[in-house]
């Protein structure tokens, strides 16, 4: 074995100091070694038989798994087969250094952020259908529900409880008897609109790109209160990942009720309304989504302990973050 590694070393040796003109370069990945074709060898060429794979920052050899998030280091990765060096010039070989070279797979069979992926483009509001994205429940989800009615059966009243807040957009006034439902309820009676990164009520259009000054808007019409029996909620736990062209949100909340779950999309803005606590309370949401979904092959799934939204995108590519983001997204625009 040590003879064998001992006259490799003295090939090799003997290649790199012949003069450029006898010598070929070698288009193995992982290899960009030049070679003597007359003393090629079936041991002399170490490279990585297997494509190349981007994902999540990581940089991998899918024959052998090594990864790196730093591209330096993965190419610097010692192949993981031997065999001869190889003269053929790929027709789709890319240089990435001066001295390195790599063989891409096909463009669809490899997604990568790179920091220069754009937003969706912000259409108007009048060029966009908003739809209902279908709900699904899980079976743990039903059983759960079923369970906790059963159990909290004497407990179910119609009777509207000191402290339930009005539901009206912008109201923040409460239930403290049957005096105050006589009282003017001052509101917005439009939707939430987020475009290109202001936020503004339908009814009025006082736009703004604070969100805290957007919630705190007056309402622009007196009208009477529309009480609700379920606490308001306003923020929840969630995350997001984007994988194969779907986005994945996770909007953790226990006994979400399937029936009074609803989500709708434009395809760039999501409207979620939520029903958990096994009906007693209430969260509504609207995201001015990053890129741009196929609301009707979208999916909401109700768990026992959380409500997955699947969205399917119009592209395969990244999102950096959830939501469009005037303030870093406009660089791209620019």
């Amino acid at each position: 074995l040590w003879l064998s590694v001992f006259f490799r070393a003295l090939r090799q040796f003997h290649m790199e100091n012949q003069s450029g003109a006898d010598l070929v370069q070698c288009y193995n990945k992982g290899c960009g070694k030049k070679f003597d074709v007359d003393t090629n060898n079936v041991d002399d060429c170490q490279f990585h038989p297997g494509p190349p794979f981007f994902h999540d920052a990581y940089k991998i050899w899918n024959c052998c798994k090594k990864k790196s998030t730093d591209f330096g280091t993965w190419l610097a990765f010692p192949g993981c087969t031997r065999g001869r060096h190889n003269a053929e010039k790929p027709l789709d070989i890319v240089k990435v250094a001066s001295v390195k070279e790599i063989r891409p797979e096909k463009e669809e069979d490899v997604i990568v952020w790179n920091g220069l992926n754009k937003p969706a483009e912000r259409r108007e509001e009048s060029a966009r259908e908003e739809r209902e994205i279908v709900i699904e429940a899980t079976e743990g989800a039903k059983a759960a529900i079923q369970k906790y009615l059963d159990e909290h059966k004497s407990e179910q009243s119609d009777e509207l409880k000191i402290g339930a807040p009005c539901r009206n957009n912008s109201c923040d006034a409460k239930y403290s008897g049957p005096s105050v439902s006589h009282s003017t309820c001052t509101h917005h009676p439009g939707a939430a609109i987020f475009h290109e990164g202001l936020k503004y009520w339908s009814c009025c259009k006082k736009k703004t790109s604070d969100f805290q000054a957007f919630l705190d808007q007056r309402g622009c019409e007196k009208g009477e209160h529309s009480w609700s029996k379920s606490e308001k909620v306003d923020k929840l736990r969630e995350d997001f990942y984007s994988a194969n062209g779907t986005i994945t949100v996770n909007l953790y909340c226990k006994g979400a009720m399937p029936c009074d779950v609803s989500v709708q999309s434009d395809g760039q803005l999501l409207r979620v309304k939520l029903v958990h606590g096994f009906g007693t309370k209430e969260s509504h949401f609207v995201y001015d989504l990053w890129g741009e979904i196929v609301p009707e092959e979208c999916v909401a799934r109700v768990g026992e302990r959380k409500v997955e939204l699947i969205l399917k995108q119009t592209d395969n590519i990244k999102w950096p973050r959830l939501q469009f983001d005037s303030a870093q997204d406009s660089k791209h625009e620019a």
